[in-house]
């Protein structure tokens, strides 16, 4: 069996990581059976990111390549029906949501100062008092040092939020009223469009990002299409 290496759930989403949301979707849909074992910690992970996958003996770490692990070893079909310009449209769909929204998604949460203590609780409430106070802010300030090295942290926040809310329009835009990302069955565009979506729509990291997930009823549906779907048994325990 598949062991799925990912973060805890929480945060009223089935993940609050878009790409562990995305790797547990690629198992459902490659039907393969898995465990999932939870990690705080993912320098304890062979890239130090999670989430990752132990298949066999072996390690897959980042949900693309656990994507590609699946199709070539279990001869999965990610895009079925799809004719190859939609599936490099999924490609790129993928690229925008996992390069910049995710991003922004990431500002919402570990620097906008509106968001900053809800994260804090979550993720190092439990440490206990002596450190509770000292791994939150080098955390922190790790973040905001892969944000300027990415790019995005150099801009101000209102521009920021602006390059997320153009990549929510995007996907709404995309989306139409298809009852999926490129039509009427669900791909691997979607593994990747709804995680992100999803966690845009977290009522508890309000933001500009929320407000324009929120502003689109065809994105709201979507996500409790896929929930159903993809996640039915989650109850949206935090």
């Amino acid at each position: 069996m598949i062991t799925l290496v990912q973060f805890p759930r929480g945060m009223g989403v089935p993940n609050p990581s878009p790409f562990c949301m995305k790797a547990e979707i690629m198992l459902k849909m490659a039907g393969q059976q898995y465990e999932i074992e939870e990690l705080t910690d993912p320098r304890k992970s062979p890239k130090g990111k999670l989430p990752y996958i132990r298949d066999n003996g072996t390690e897959i770490a980042d949900s693309c390549l656990i994507q590609q692990h699946l199709e070539q070893s279990y001869a999965v079909d990610f895009f079925p029906d799809c004719n190859k310009a939609q599936e490099a449209t999924g490609h790129a769909i993928a690229r925008m949501c996992e390069e910049r929204l995710y991003q922004v998604i990431v500002y919402s949460r570990w620097i906008d100062e509106n968001n900053w203590s809800t994260i804090r609780q979550f993720w190092f409430g439990s440490l206990p008092p002596i450190i509770r106070n000292i791994v939150p802010s080098i955390a922190q300030k790790g973040v905001v040092k892969a944000q300027q090295g990415h790019g995005i942290g150099r801009h101000s926040d209102k521009e920021i939020y602006a390059m997320g809310c153009k990549d929510i329009q995007a996907l709404a835009d995309i989306l139409g009223e298809q009852p999926y990302i490129l039509g009427d069955n669900p791909t691997a565009a979607d593994a990747t469009a709804y995680s992100h979506i999803e966690n845009s729509l977290v009522d508890e990291m309000p933001s500009p990002l929320l407000n324009e997930a929120q502003r689109h009823e065809n994105l709201v549906t979507y996500r409790d299409r896929c929930r159903a779907l993809w996640f039915a048994d989650f109850e949206g325990d935090s």
